[in-house]
């Protein structure tokens, strides 16, 4: 999983500075909450006039979050898929520090 993984950290990382990028050169356009839910200049039938910036920043924002999906399952390990069950295996194989007697100091 070595370049797959490597190409899906690319992908992620450039989505990343290009969704900042595309977020800080949009316009402020002041809808506050109202935007959130479609307030702002939207008719029954969607919304009007959205711009080319705010495509490219929901395309982006899809391909990020499908990005940083795949780098999760590419880095994913095999071998610990149950953290708390090896752990319980560790510890019942290992004596447990805090039950050892601490050595007494020899008495002249």
């Amino acid at each position: 999983m070595g370049i797959v993984g490597t190409l899906f950290l690319v992908v992620f990382a450039a989505a990343a500075i290009l969704i900042i990028t595309l977020v800080l050169l949009q316009d402020e356009q002041g809808e506050g909450f109202g935007g959130l839910f479609g307030g702002g200049g939207a008719t029954p039938f969607g919304a009007v006039g959205v711009s080319v910036l705010v495509k490219a920043t929901s395309v982006l924002g899809v391909l990020f979050m499908l990005s940083s999906l795949a780098v999760a399952i590419a880095y994913k390990s095999g071998d610990s898929d149950n953290v708390i069950g090896e752990s319980r295996a560790v510890s019942e194989i290992e004596q447990d520090w805090f039950l050892e007697q601490p050595e007494q100091p020899e008495q002249p």
